[in-house]
C-alpha cells in the first residue's frame, strides 16, 4: 500500500520488469491502461476486470516478450507533471537491463497513479521515446 504519489511511482516502475516482490494487483487500481500495449487474454490496452491481471507483469514474456525475461527496470529521475489530491502524473526517464546487467534501452513516459481509501496506485503508463542500446 502506498501511503503517497511517489511511492506508487516507485513500486510501479520495478514492477514492469521481472521484479516480483510486488504482484502486479498490489500496484495498480482498475482500470488499468496503457497506451501502445496489447495485455496477455485482450485486444485492448485496458484491464479493467480482476480476471485481466497478470500476478506478475513476465507472467507470459516467455511466449510474447522471449527477450525481456529475466530484465529489470530503474527510474532514472521523474518529474511530476500534475497533480491534485487524488491523482499525480509524473513524467519519467527509465531504463531495461538484461539479466546479465547490460543495458537494453532507455525510454521515457508518464505515468499517472490516483488514491483511492488513501491508496495510490498506478491507474496509466504511457511509454514513448523507447531507444534500443547499442
Amino acid at each position: 500500500m502506498a501511503k503517497t504519489a511517489e511511492q506508487a511511482l516507485e513500486a510501479a516502475v520495478p514492477a514492469i520488469g521481472a521484479d516480483r516482490s510486488k504482484k502486479y494487483r498490489d500496484i495498480i487500481h482498475l482500470p488499468m491502461h496503457q497506451i501502445g500495449a496489447k495485455f496477455e487474454g485482450t485486444s485492448a490496452p485496458f484491464i479493467s476486470t480482476e480476471a485481466e491481471v497478470p500476478e506478475f507483469v513476465d507472467d507470459h514474456w516467455d511466449e510474447t516478450r522471449p527477450d525481456w525475461v529475466g530484465s529489470s527496470v530503474t527510474l532514472d529521475t521523474y518529474r511530476e507533471v500534475v497533480r491534485d489530491e487524488n491523482k499525480a502524473a509524473f513524467l519519467i526517464e527509465a531504463s531495461r537491463y538484461a539479466p546479465d546487467g547490460s543495458l537494453m534501452q532507455t525510454f521515457e513516459a508518464i505515468f499517472t497513479v490516483e488514491k483511492r481509501d488513501g491508496d495510490w496506485r498506478l491507474i496509466s503508463r504511457n511509454p514513448f521515446s523507447v531507444r534500443m542500446a547499442k
